[in-house]
């Protein structure tokens, strides 16, 4: 299962792909973990530390290229080896995960330049590399430009991580309506950060007056907060908080979607 996690910046899409990695890695699944968000913080999420993090290489928008096929249609190809690619710039994750980083601008520094190359990039990742575990977790960049340049097209799930407040809500609507274009197979809303029933309810409301069906509603939780402060992966910090359950939960629906699908 190829999925992807979005939402508007702050939803908590990165602490949703990471605690889920983690959680369908427990049963010895090889799980490879995308961070495709030019703000990277999926791997303190996997249960990296910071320090390992930092040496973790990003994946230059040059290891994808555009082919032209003899029938006149284009696609993405990778110029290195599946092994190389693993093998220079993959880091091992806490149970039999791996990770790889790519979304920056192309030298990573502001002004150098649009994101362009490095969302085509991501695209090909998806499809290329999607052979290389049972799941793929994408955590992409905060807002819609991913779907507007068709960056999750090869995605089969995609989690719309969305809060109880009508920005989120509306953002969580737009993002439905793109990924609807996109074709995506199996699309649903991940209600975060709920405090109350008030707060389900407002989500709830919302999804059914759109029919966007929601897979999982995960509490406000401060263990998650306190596991971010002190930069260990939430599911490391709280294996058995009510959070972490709620993904828990999420995990199991995907796991029998999947083997629906199947």
């Amino acid at each position: 299962m190829k999925i992807a996690t979005v939402g508007k910046g702050g939803s908590g899409k990165t602490t949703i792909a990471g605690t889920l990695a983690r959680i369908l890695a427990e049963d010895g699944i090889k799980v490879l973990a995308i961070d495709g968000d030019p703000n990277p913080n999926l791997a303190l999420t996997l249960g990296i530390s910071r320090a390992d993090a930092d040496r973790l290489k990003n994946i230059p928008p040059s290891l994808m290229a555009v082919k032209t096929e003899e029938d006149g249609t284009r696609r993405l190809y990778m110029t290195v080896t599946e092994e190389e690619l693993m093998r220079e710039y993959a880091m091992a994750a806490p149970g039999d995960i791996e990770l790889i980083m790519m979304g920056h601008p192309p030298d990573g520094s502001a002004g150098s330049g649009c994101m362009c190359a490095s969302h085509r990039a991501v695209r090909g990742l998806i499809s290329e590399m999607s052979g290389y575990g049972e799941h793929t977790i994408t955590d992409m960049e905060a807002g819609l430009e991913h779907l507007k340049r068709g960056t999750v097209a090869k995605v089969d799930t995609m989690l719309i991580v969305a809060e109880p407040y009508y920005r989120s809500l509306e953002a969580a609507g737009r993002t439905w309506s793109l990924a609807n274009e996109l074709n995506i197979p199996n699309i649903c809303v991940v209600a975060n950060k709920v405090r109350n029933a008030e707060d389900q309810a407002a989500i709830e409301e919302f999804c059914t007056k759109h029919d966007m069906p929601i897979v999982g509603v995960v509490p406000s939780e401060e263990q998650f907060v306190e596991a971010e402060r002190r930069a260990q992966a939430p599911i490391d910090f709280a294996p058995s908080c009510a959070g972490t359950d709620a993904i828990r939960d999420i995990a199991q629906k995907l796991r029998h979607m999947k083997s629906v699908a199947a």
